[in-house]
Order: structure tokens, then sequence, then C-alpha cells
């Protein structure tokens, strides 16, 4: 039995605002974020080969003091309040002008979950309701395009 068009992902799916390289800058990426305010932006290779996705809290993550972005059991420190580093703006900024022309493919995330054009529409939905705000479009390993919470909202709302 075939599926109703309307029941799977490429119903929804849209075309990222903006596609990184894995050779492009962290300043390019976060000036690219800023710029289309989106929380992730997908990685991949000129000839469309899906290579993982930067979300924004590594960018953050990247001018926080290490003690506080460490996320893994071994490092007490990373439960802890940051209310007593008293960083400035300034230090804040140097930290990310450190790694500013650092490549993405050095900061992407290559296990963020992505979804296919057939997958069902209410599984997508339900991830992104608990988990994503964006999910790539993959298939056959290659990028089509993006899902994202505001795609869900505006078929929703019937604004596309």
């Amino acid at each position: 039995m075939k599926s109703d068009p309307d029941s799977l992902c490429r119903s929804i799916m849209s075309i990222p605002p903006a596609v990184l390289k894995p050779d492009d800058s962290l300043r390019l990426a976060l000036e690219t974020m800023v710029s289309h305010r989106v929380p992730a932006l997908p990685i991949a290779e000129r000839d469309g080969r899906y290579v993982g996705m930067l979300p924004r809290s590594r960018l953050v993550a990247l001018a926080m003091p290490r003690a506080l972005r460490r996320e893994d059991a071994q490092h007490p420190l990373a439960h802890i309040q940051g209310g007593f580093i008293q960083d400035t703006l300034q230090t804040l900024q140097e930290r990310i002008d450190a790694v500013a022309e650092d490549p993405v493919r050095l900061h992407c995330d290559p296990e963020a979950p992505v979804v296919g054009p057939e997958d069902p529409l209410m599984e997508v939905i339900r991830y992104l309701h608990r988990e994503r705000t964006v999910l790539p479009v993959v298939d056959g390993g290659r990028l089509l395009g993006v899902v994202t919470v505001w795609d869900v909202l505006a078929r929703l709302g019937r604004l596309k």
C-alpha cells in the first residue's frame, strides 16, 4: 500500500536557509546562524553529501570556560552553576575569536539525528516536539532539506 504523500516528511520539509561546507569557518557559521536566526545549520560537501549539523549550543559552548562545558560523568564540574565565574563579554568574545577560523567540520555533530523524505510525518513531528527544533532530511547520504518546528507550525496554520 502506497502512503499518502501528505503523510510523509517530504510534505513539510524546506530548503535550509544556508548550508555550510566542512571547511567553512566558525566565524562564517556564527554570522550565518545569527543573520538567518536559525538554531542549527547543516553541513554538506559540495556534491551534497551530508556531513553533520552545527547546533548553536556548540557555538555557545566554545565561549564558555571548559569546566562548564563538559557534559560527561568523568568531569564533576559539569553540573555546577556558573555564577561564581566572573567572565566578561570581552573574555567570551576572545574565546570565540581564538577558534573563529576553525573549520566547522571540527565542531559539527556527525551523529545528529536525521530523517528521510519518506519517513512518516507524525514520527517527524513527534521528534521535533520532544527532542529538536530542526532535523536534516537526508536520502542516500545526500542532504535534501530540513524540517523545522517553524515548517510544522506554518503547515498546521496553513501559512505555507
